[in-house]
């Protein structure tokens, strides 16, 4: 794989390609978080501590398992991601509750798929029906997805800085070519020729854009597609660029520079909360 060069950003020079996913799909967070069931409850509980959760660091805790790391809290878990509405979840996608009638986002779970969520509750970790009339639906309030969607999302964008300062933080107004990266997350039973066929390409073309060597890929993978979309350039006035570091996540970034996850992720064009280490991220407020 390529990567993103230090002497490259300071030379007012940005490329990213297509790189491995940390996070793997979404069966594969259910079958770790099944792990725990039975776990007891208890507030206040430590992410990473397995003896005992509360709801939030009970979902924190499987997902780092999974290389995505998540706020500490429920409210804050809860604007990672993207929106997903409820028609649409997936396992592995978060879902959350207000359960005290008081507008502030209390409870998080897992989506486990087949009308069932797993999470840590009072009675320890365990299964229950979020659209349950007898308590979880009137408390329902949304859902996000932290991973990466299979099939043709749309990844980090390219970035080519033609003009501007050469120092990549201080950086005020810069004309930059933007092209959107397609790719798909690889699913167990996936093959690159069942791949190649689905999005109308061949088996040679993706092992070159993504420096396969053999035909030997694995579930949780990321795919960069070949893409037709044409580069478009665009001017970005008032922006930073900041080089994620290892342990980064969009919540921290946002809270650092004062920018709200949404805004990084539309500005980035990132279709998920997934971020990882040397990936650059523009910064406008």
């Amino acid at each position: 794989m390529k990567k993103v060069l230090p002497g490259a950003l300071a030379a007012g020079f940005v490329m990213t390609v297509g790189t491995e996913a940390y996070a793997h799909s979404g069966e594969e967070v259910i079958e770790s978080a099944k792990k725990f069931l039975g776990t007891p409850y208890k507030y206040g509980s430590a992410v990473g501590n397995t003896s005992s959760f509360d709801c939030s660091s009970f979902t924190a805790t499987v997902f780092r398992q999974h290389g995505v790391k998540l706020p500490r809290t429920s409210r804050a878990q809860a604007k990672v991601g993207k929106s997903v509405r409820s028609g649409d979840l997936q396992p592995g996608d978060l879902v959350f509750f207000d359960t005290n009638f008081n507008g502030t986002i209390n409870h998080v779970a897992i989506y486990a798929g087949n009308g069932k969520m797993i999470g840590a509750q009072s009675k320890g970790v365990g299964y229950a029906n979020p659209f349950s009339p007898y308590y979880w639906s009137d408390r329902y309030v949304k859902a996000r997805r932290v991973l990466p969607d299979s099939g043709n999302v749309e990844n980090t964008p390219t970035l080519t800085v033609v003009k501007g300062s050469k120092d990549p933080e201080k950086t005020k107004e810069v004309q930059v070519t933007v092209k959107s990266i397609r790719f798909h997350t690889v699913r167990k039973g996936d093959t690159l020729w069942e791949i190649s066929r689905r999005y109308k390409t061949d088996v040679q073309t993706l092992k070159k854009l993504n420096d396969i060597k053999s035909h030997w890929i694995y579930p949780g993978q990321t795919i960069q597609l070949p893409t037709k979309e044409k580069s478009r350039d665009v001017v970005v006035r008032s922006y930073s660029m900041y080089n994620i570091q290892k342990g980064d996540t969009l919540w921290d970034i946002g809270q650092k520079y004062g920018v709200t996850v949404e805004k990084l992720m539309k500005v980035n064009k990132l279709s998920s909360s997934l971020i990882y280490p040397g990936q650059p991220l523009m910064i406008s407020k």
